[in-house]
């Protein structure tokens, strides 16, 4: 099974994804998650991926949240870099210069999905549906989609 690894250790059931769409930045969403939800998820290491041709880094939010492990991945890369840089084809006056590499977001279906949640362990359908109402009153929260866990593809990191 292809799994992006946030330290899930065991085979058990999969954790809880939510794909969120906003307006609010990274900082910004979760510090309106702390306060709506009375989390206390703080900055993580960066979570560092592989996306051929590209390396990226994604900011990486944890925290114990009332007996749930929640962490929010931010789908925009704060950086990337080429894994090796493509060959320029032409000779002219900038042919020496490397390209940029570009910022690719991590999951790129559904459209315009800035954030993932991901609660450990999986939450009933039950609880989803209160967790999605609450995070819905939110300003600033325009979107949310349950994704599947197989839709993260696995990543060296």
């Amino acid at each position: 099974m292809n799994r992006l690894v946030l330290d899930v250790v065991d085979d058990g059931p999969p954790p809880s994804v939510l794909g969120l769409s906003t307006s609010l930045s990274d900082i910004s969403l979760v510090f309106a998650l702390n306060r709506s939800l009375s989390w206390g998820l703080i900055r993580h290491e960066d979570w560092r991926c592989v996306q051929k041709p590209l390396y990226s880094t994604h900011a990486l939010y944890r925290g114990l949240c009332h007996g749930l492990d929640v962490s929010l991945l931010w789908n925009a890369p704060e950086s990337s870099t080429w894994i090796e840089a493509p060959a320029s084809a032409a000779v002219d006056l900038f042919s020496a210069e490397v390209t940029e590499a570009p910022k690719r977001v991590l999951i790129q279906k559904p459209k315009n999905l800035h954030a993932l949640l991901i609660v450990e362990p999986e939450l009933s359908p039950q609880e989803m549906v209160i967790l999605q109402r609450r995070i819905a009153s939110i300003p600033g929260v325009v979107g949310q989609n349950i994704l599947p866990w197989s839709t993260l593809r696995e990543r060296e990191n």
